[in-house]
């Protein structure tokens, strides 16, 4: 498919080195109790991967570097009201999304109403495609992206992490705060779309 065209991992750096042998449930529990350590090595276990999600769906590294950065600083505020420590995964994975899903909904209203700067969208996916891809596989990509940012956001996100990101449903559902039964009538939707895409480019 052509997302195998694209730079593994995007754009993040490669991974910090983390907490070898120690839970997630662990750490949260330690930074709940005032480790600053902690709190860091949580931050270097999941920023590559929440990173990489949100600048698929923003589209813009620099809507995608604030949604993160605000995403763990409200993630490290509230981490009392993790009921489940060891799901902090898919938390910061959902607190991340909600931040971006934020941003997209500002970013409609300001362009529908003329406001605002016109910026490019650096984070796209032909922007991300490896550079091995061909001409042709570049341009493809350029016309896969038209018709995801025609797609209603909630299927575009849905589509981007499981056929993107390589994300489970579940993780899928958890990060787009929906059920099993939703996240699968999304990805449903958003397949047919791009599947017609396809379809139609083959004509």
């Amino acid at each position: 498919m052509l997302v195998a065209a694209l730079r593994p991992g995007g754009r993040a750096a490669a991974p910090l080195p983390v907490a070898e042998g120690i839970s997630d449930g662990a750490l949260v529990e330690r930074a709940i109790d005032g480790d600053r350590w902690a709190k860091e090595a949580l931050y270097r276990r999941h920023v590559r991967r929440v990173t990489n999600a949100v600048t698929r769906i923003a589209g813009r590294t620099a809507d995608a570097d604030d949604a993160v950065q605000e995403a763990f600083l409200v993630a490290f505020t509230r981490l009392d009201a993790l009921r489940d420590p060891g799901a902090f995964r898919g938390w910061i994975a959902q607190i991340a999304v909600n931040e971006v899903r934020g941003r997209l909904r500002k970013r409609r209203w300001m362009r529908r109403f003329g406001l605002g700067r016109d910026e490019d969208d650096d984070a796209c996916l032909e922007a991300l495609a490896s550079a091995e891809a061909t001409p042709e596989m570049r341009a493809e990509l350029a016309r896969l992206d038209a018709v995801l940012a025609r797609m209603d956001p909630e299927l575009r996100m849905a589509w981007m992490l499981r056929h993107v990101e390589g994300w489970e449903l579940t993780e899928v559902a958890t990060a787009l705060g929906c059920s099993l039964a939703t996240a699968k009538r999304r990805l449903a939707e958003a397949g047919a779309i791009v599947d017609a895409h396809v379809a139609g480019g083959r004509r």
